[in-house]
């Protein structure tokens, strides 16, 4: 091993031992927890050097944490280095802040870190959290000058009653103070909210107002009406908007995301109507895909869409050299008649909608339909070969009369159309619409032949 390597192994070694001989001084002089810390927390690896409070976040990553973290604590700050292996997380996070005096609250996963002041109880929680948690004390009064810190609020722990829900339509309804309620949904009508909605609150055009105090543990989704959080009021999910508006105070608190469909035209909130009841869910929306991403996207959809063209190709090439009078007949009516055709392909394919949902009622009609829409798309199929054919002769008539040159021509002007934005639209759902109607005016190609009713003999 050479010199440079064995140096910084003994680094390493004597670093853990720092922090092993560092964490029951703690108590004295670095953190103090509140709240309720498990027995053993989370083991972590962790290597850091620098200020306590941008190690935090590595910290809190390892760790599955949440964190609160006040801009107060980096007053007066030493540079630290830590470098351990399966270390409990609370124990590094003492270590962190071997020489600094700062608080940590806990509440479950979410970790609130703040400077302590002068004069607070030092008292260090490491004894498995109670069953309920303790009552905290009186906060002192907050210092003057530069130091002085914004208490940050604890989340309140939500309540183990469900609560009811309150449907109201045109009317108004209020949650009082110490009420617990589910789900409220208001439609036309207004709501006053001073308790606690463990479920969602959806108002559809009326108005929500949740006072000082009041709380929504879930989502708060409001259609073409008002919401307004006073301060002191929270918010524990998301708040959707649309077409209404949101009136936030200063010191209401919105857990979640705030989508306003206004401002966030990605933004997405729909409204689930089931045998629990009504939930909300709001979302971001599509993400924005970059330059890249849209060509390739563009490149394989239009690989794809000669993918296809290619199969119509080789579909007519067969029908023309197998069934090449009825292709012809096809081809006259369509060259003959377009808007006739047109017009009849619309008609068409009203009737044929009619006749499929008319056969689907009965069981027995079910298998008769299904044969039916097979044999329709094998027609339509065909009748649009005998279309693109005609275009190409259009096109390319006075060079060559192969047809199969023509139907090459037509399919390949097809395929270009069809990349045109909006155009390409339009163009397909007229194709296919006079094919139908040469489908219709010829009755199949000739496949029904109409019946001629002999003269009565005198």
């Amino acid at each position: 091993m050479n010199p440079l390597s064995r140096l910084a192994r003994v680094a390493r070694v004597a670093s853990v031992v720092t922090l092993v001989l560092a964490i029951p001084l703690v108590a004295d002089a670095a953190v103090r927890r509140e709240g309720a810390w498990p027995a053993s927390d989370k083991k972590v690896s962790f290597d850091f050097d620098g200020k306590p409070s941008d190690g935090l976040k590595k910290l809190a990553d390892e760790a599955g944490w949440s964190l609160v973290v006040s801009k107060g604590i980096a007053v007066g700050e030493h540079d630290v280095k830590i470098d351990v292996e399966d270390q409990p997380a609370d124990a590094v996070l003492e270590a962190l802040f071997a020489e600094s005096d700062v608080v940590a609250r806990r509440n479950g996963t979410l970790i609130t870190i703040t400077k302590a002041h002068p004069g607070d109880a030092a008292t260090t929680a490491t004894a498995p959290a109670p069953a309920l948690p303790p009552t905290p004390p009186t906060p002192p009064a907050p210092p003057s000058g530069a130091d002085a810190v914004p208490a940050v609020p604890a989340v309140p722990p939500v309540p183990t009653v469900r609560g009811e829900d309150r449907n109201v339509l045109g009317a108004s309804v209020v949650v009082e103070k110490d009420e617990i309620v589910h789900t409220v949904t208001v439609t036309g009508g207004a709501a006053k909210i001073y308790g606690t909605v463990t479920g969602d609150l959806v108002v559809a055009g009326g108005s929500a107002k949740i006072e000082r105090g009041g709380r929504v543990v879930g989502n708060a989704t409001v259609f073409g009406g008002s919401l307004k959080v006073e301060s002191g009021a929270r918010v524990d999910g998301d708040v959707g908007i649309v077409g209404g508006a949101l009136k936030r105070e200063e010191g209401a608190v919105i857990g979640g995301k705030v989508v306003d469909n206004a401002e966030d035209k990605h933004g997405k909130v729909m409204v689930h109507v089931n045998d629990d009841g009504v939930s909300t869910e709001v979302g971001g929306g599509k993400k924005r895909t970059s330059g890249r991403a849209r060509l390739s996207e563009a490149v394989h959809s239009f690989g794809q869409s000669i993918t296809n063209m290619s199969l119509l190709f080789v579909f007519g090439c067969v029908l023309l050299a197998l069934a090449t009078r009825k292709m012809e007949t096809l081809r006259l009516e369509a060259a003959a008649r377009p808007m006739k055709s047109f017009a009849l392909g619309i008609v068409g394919s009203l009737c044929a909608l009619i006749a499929v949902t008319a056969m689907c009622i009965t069981v027995v009609g079910i298998p008769f339909a299904a044969l039916a829409v097979l044999l329709a798309v094998f027609g339509v199929y065909a009748a649009i070969a005998a279309v693109l054919t005609t275009v190409g002769a259009a096109v390319a008539g006075h060079r060559s009369n192969n047809p199969y040159v023509h139907l090459l021509v037509g399919c390949v002007l097809f395929l270009l159309a069809g990349v045109v934005p909006y155009v390409g639209g339009m163009v397909t759902a007229a194709v296919v619409l006079i094919a139908i109607g040469t489908l219709v005016s010829t009755r199949l190609a000739g496949v029904v032949v109409r019946s001629t009713r002999k003269p009565d003999l005198v």
